[in-house]
């Protein structure tokens, strides 16, 4: 990850608040109480809504809004279940909600930190396991946090959230996907806005789908085309491993080099760009994250593209011969405009590019060849 991304609070952050509220208070507490919607009073939102949802239910009207008996029947089944369990079974399950949303703390492989996905939650336990899934997979598309009724006692929704994440003069605001560096990120005034990413997959995690913690937004092509959904904090082999946290304090410590292999820019092939990354006390993060988003092939094509690589050493280039500088003192300039913005266009990238140009020496021989009149 090139850089991180800021908490935004908003009320948005009702969304977990409302699901870690039902699973300490409504279903932690099932062995010793009966189902009833005055479990819910002390939190006076989601009482409001479960005793409209309970309205709807005795009216058998529940059933045709399909987000609302969504919830509404999850939370009971899941309660029913939990009816079964042990008060030590139930302190596993709680601190396998604890634990799944200390995201800090699973990323960094903080000692002590134990992830848990559906596979491997008690195996004497299929039924609420199954009810689990079903639940906590699904939670965020539900349309659950869309419906009038929910809007209404949280006061926002989900998009007015990203607007606000991304607005202008806060720390997101840079309009570009942190993961890649290379594509936009919709804006405040844009009409349409990306997608959030579950960073620990929702599929595979239980607890932590409405996390805004673990909601980040990202372009298309980090999101559906490359990480999809892998997991960060998992090897392929399923062993465990260290992940840059979205919401990390600092700025990863990632340092990129780009080897061109050959002069003739203009014939330029992935196969003649090699390109590396160093990190003197993240090496395990940035391994995880070139894989997870394919970082060198993606960069190598950047470099090979009419739009990227091509059209930078042509600037430099053109620009020589239009302020009558020689390729290297246009080098020069391009360097210090890139490193003073390096998220815009692809310039943290640009300028790695255009050092392993200027140590293949092309500018050099392109001033020789602009000296003896060749092209």
């Amino acid at each position: 990850m090139l850089f991180p991304y800021k908490p935004v609070p908003h009320a948005m952050e009702s969304m977990h608040k409302f699901v870690d509220f039902v699973f300490r208070e409504v279903w932690c507490k099932a062995p010793e109480l009966e189902y009833s919607i005055e479990l819910y009073r002390s939190n006076q939102s989601l009482f409001d809504i479960m005793s409209e949802l309970a309205r709807q239910d005795l009216a058998d009207k529940l059933a045709e809004n399909g987000a609302a008996s969504f919830f509404y029947t999850h939370v009971n089944a899941i309660f029913n279940e939990f009816k079964r369990l042990s008060r030590d079974e139930i302190a596993v399950y709680l601190a396998h909600f604890d634990q799944n949303n200390d995201l800090t703390a699973l990323c960094e492989l903080s000692e002590g930190s134990a992830p848990v996905r559906y596979g491997e939650l008690d195996s004497s336990k299929p039924e609420l396991n199954k009810k689990i899934e079903s639940f906590f997979s699904k939670l965020y598309s539900s349309g659950f946090f869309d419906l009038a009724l929910v809007k209404q006692r949280v006061g926002s929704t989900i998009g007015e959230y990203y607007r606000s994440f991304v607005a202008r003069g806060n720390s997101n605001d840079l309009d570009v996907c942190p993961f890649c560096g290379i594509l936009p990120i919709d804006g405040e005034y844009d009409p349409t806005r990306d997608a959030f990413d579950h960073y620990l997959p929702k599929s595979k995690y239980p607890f932590n789908s409405v996390n805004l913690r673990n909601l980040c937004p990202s372009c298309s092509k980090c999101n559906s085309d490359n990480k999809r959904t892998q997991d960060p904090i998992h090897d392929r082999d399923g062993n465990r491993r260290k992940a840059f946290y979205p919401f990390r304090e600092n700025e990863p410590d990632i340092q990129c080099k780009v080897l061109v292999k050959t002069k003739n820019w203009r014939q330029l092939r992935d196969a003649d760009i090699e390109v590396k990354f160093e990190s003197a006390t993240q090496s395990v993060e940035t391994a995880t994250w070139q894989e997870l988003y394919r970082i060198p092939e993606r960069y190598a094509a950047k470099c090979c593209s009419q739009n990227g690589g091509l059209n930078w050493l042509k600037r430099v280039i053109d620009e020589s011969h239009n302020y009558e500088k020689t390729p290297q003192e246009m080098f020069v300039a391009e360097m210090k405009s890139a490193t003073n913005s390096p998220w815009v266009d692809c310039n943290f990238l640009k300028k790695s590019f255009l050092q392993g140009c200027d140590e293949m020496g092309l500018f050099c021989e392109q001033r020789a060849r602009d000296t003896s009149g060749t092209t």
